[in-house]
């Protein structure tokens, strides 16, 4: 028998009906119709992520912000904000 597929979230192992499941649906991807009808899996970018049943009863899959973003968002914030304070005024 072939390893288990990990999730996606927590690393655990999928049960045999969620990994069932990520296979019918990654396999129905070029039929649209079939795969509306049978979706269960949460998706990304309209593929499906294989995830365990718990982490699927949690609630929708969320990545988190990379830190770099945060800090360039931060920095460019800063730098408007003190342009607008030590700008000479006409």
């Amino acid at each position: 028998m072939s390893k288990p597929r990990p999730c996606a979230c927590c690393r655990a192992p999928l049960e045999p009906v969620q990994e069932f499941r990520f296979l019918v649906e990654s396999e129905s991807q070029n039929e649209p119709a079939l795969l509306a009808a049978i979706r269960r899996m949460p998706s990304a970018n309209g593929c499906p992520v294989p995830v365990c049943a718990a982490c699927q009863a949690r609630g929708p899959v969320r990545r988190p912000v990379r830190a770099g973003v945060l800090a360039a968002v931060g920095v460019l914030s800063i730098g408007w904000v003190m342009t607008a304070l030590l700008a000479p005024r006409a």
